[in-house]
């Protein structure tokens, strides 16, 4: 086989190859918003641990919130991913249920206890989090209750403050 013929096959086998490795993927944030063809969305409906959040879990230190996000990096990877608009937020994203494969990613993450049901904004995922207490998955594993993020991201806006507040409308099931 001559050098042409070789360049020629690999170019054709490329070129076929193509369309897979146009499809656009998300690139994920945080544990709750991912960057999908340049738009930033905010999945709908839930809240996951912050970036810089530590829980705590067998009395250790633990990184909830990377954990959060490379979870959900998990969830997309080398998936098509889509996104359904139902509102904007303050911060000009798209707050969205997206799909990852067909998956819900808004309750994969919840179910897999690395974000909480956001009930101020919907109780579509309240289910998911009593399963997740249930099996005492991610956050609910904790021998000490987690924070949930909104109240995180408040004690930090107030510069410290104590306790967490139970999520509203969910019966405080779980540790």
């Amino acid at each position: 086989m001559t050098w042409y013929a070789i360049r020629g096959t690999f170019l054709a086998l490329l070129l076929l190859a193509g369309p897979a490795w146009a499809e656009p993927s998300a690139s994920v944030l945080d544990g709750d918003t991912l960057k999908l063809n340049g738009v930033t969305y905010r999945l709908h409906g839930i809240d996951a641990p912050e970036k810089t959040q530590v829980c705590q879990r067998d009395g250790m230190d633990w990184l909830c919130g990377q954990e959060a996000a490379a979870h959900l990096r998990g969830l997309v990877a080398r998936r098509r991913v889509t996104c359904e608009a139902q509102d904007r937020d303050r911060y000009g994203r798209v707050v969205a249920i997206c799909r990852a494969g067909g998956e819900d990613l808004n309750r994969a993450m919840v179910r897999a206890g690395l974000a909480w049901a956001y009930t101020q904004y919907s109780r579509a995922y309240e289910t998911a989090e009593l399963e997740a207490q249930i099996l005492e998955n991610g956050v609910w594993a904790a021998n000490v209750r987690a924070q949930p993020a909104w109240d995180w991201r408040r004690t930090r806006r107030h510069g410290g403050g104590s306790g967490t507040r139970a999520n509203p409308g969910l019966t405080g099931f779980g540790r």
